[in-house]
């Protein structure tokens, strides 16, 4: 028996790709090679890659007696020289020369002296480090402020300073953006009177008035009246509303009379309902059937394909045509955005749906004749100044229009009676 008990001779054949098993890999063959090849480095160079000359020579000479001498002589100092250069590759490599920035660097710490740059880096760590002790101890302190917020213009002390830093400390104005300056409505804010409102105005401005606040007032009667007739009038009075009566015999009108004539005209109706045909066996499509409509169905595809093909290749020769849609377009366009203008103007002097509020015009502050007294003294004043602004505020679109504000109901409890035992009144039975 070859094998010893308990252990195999055989080479085990283990899977490399596993770390586990590059341990029971044999190296042997690999570390001789390396050391061979660093033998080889260390005598000379590499034998590969010397060459043949270097290696080999062809002694075509046989010498004898003084010339055997000389030959000798020259494989003596042949085998010197390699040695001479096996020496040299086996000294160690030479020191290299220290840096004189290097060494500069290095004398300069060992001295203690500070380069400019570490002396200007020190000066700006102990500014840092003050100016973050400053903001601690003035935390709960606010700064005095001795520039005006909305002001255009910089004190003279901030021209020249950084644009973001005064931006954000409130020291310039943020530039509002152009929509902003843009004017909401063209009404001024306050508008010059009608001349007939003066305590003592001419007979015909008074007049003029006086047919304004007349047709206004026509204008609320004609509203009145529509409102009456749309639905007041609609509904009968008290005495000519129906009865239960009346209303029992307009319902039950028609259920009890000519019931044989309904049951006719009932069967009559469902002989004409109309109902699906049914699905004969003729009428089944077989495989003959489905494979022409299939074709017929491709026919059309290619059919539609070839046509699309055709308009693409004939747009081409109707480049004139397409110039005169593409101006026809451009004059379009130019209208329209004429008419967008034109209707922004417009805009300008209306007043805008803001809200679900309509803006209504505030009623003519009129003087009766009777009431004119000629003198400003002695006149009463019409009107409230603060409605008046509100209201010119509602008609140039600042304020979005309100309505009357509704007062909120307070909800009130009925209050609880109670009868006390000691007070109840005694009932006779």
């Amino acid at each position: 028996m070859n094998n010893v008990r308990g252990k195999n001779t055989r080479r085990k054949h283990l899977s490399k790709n596993k770390k586990k098993s590059w341990r029971k890999v044999d190296t042997n063959d690999v570390e001789e090679f390396l050391e061979d090849e660093r033998l080889q480095e260390r005598t000379g160079g590499k034998v590969s890659e010397k060459s043949d000359a270097s290696l080999f020579f062809v002694d075509k000479k046989v010498t004898k007696g003084k010339g055997g001498l000389k030959d000798k002589v020259k494989r003596k100092r042949k085998a010197q020289e390699e040695l001479k250069v096996i020496e040299e590759a086996l000294k160690p490599p030479p020191k290299k020369k220290k840096d004189k920035r290097i060494s500069a660097v290095i004398e300069r710490e060992a001295s203690g002296k500070l380069t400019d740059t570490q002396k200007q880096a020190f000066k700006q760590r102990r500014k840092a480090r003050n100016q973050k002790l400053h903001q601690v101890r003035t935390r709960g302190k606010n700064a005095p402020v001795n520039y005006d917020l909305w002001g255009d213009t910089l004190d003279s002390e901030l021209v020249g300073q950084d644009e973001h830093f005064i931006t954000v400390t409130k020291k310039k104005r943020v530039k509002a953006p152009d929509r902003l300056q843009l004017p909401v409505s063209s009404i001024p804010a306050v508008e010059i009177p009608h001349p007939g409102t003066s305590y003592n105005p001419a007979y015909d401005e008074y007049q003029d008035l006086l047919q304004k606040a007349h047709s206004k007032e026509l204008k609320k009667i004609k509203q009145e009246e529509r409102i009456k007739r749309a639905l007041d009038e609609k509904f009968p009075s008290a005495r000519d509303a129906p009865t239960e009566a009346n209303h029992l015999q307009e319902m039950s009108a028609g259920l009890f009379h000519n019931s044989d004539n309904e049951d006719e005209d009932e069967e009559g109706d469902l002989d004409k309902l109309s109902v699906n045909p049914p699905v004969r066996r003729e009428n089944k499509k077989d495989e003959r059937k489905r494979k022409k409509e299939k074709a017929m169905k491709e026919k059309a595809q290619l059919a539609e394909k070839e046509k699309q093909k055709r308009i693409k290749n004939n747009n081409f020769f109707r480049l004139r045509s397409i110039k005169a849609e593409i101006k026809a377009d451009d004059k379009v366009f130019s209208e329209r955005r004429k008419k967008k203008e034109e209707k922004k103007a417009r805009d300008l002097s209306r007043t805008k749906t803001l809200s679900k509020n309509k803006f209504e015009e505030p009623d003519l502050e009129v003087k009766l004749s009777d009431e004119l007294t000629g003198s400003l003294r002695e006149m009463r004043p019409e009107g409230h100044i603060l409605l008046d602004r509100f209201n010119s505020l509602m008609k140039r679109n600042i304020l979005e229009v309100r309505g009357r504000p509704i007062p909120k109901k307070q909800k009130k409890y009925k209050p609880k009676v109670f009868e006390k035992k000691t007070h109840r009144e005694i009932k006779s039975v």
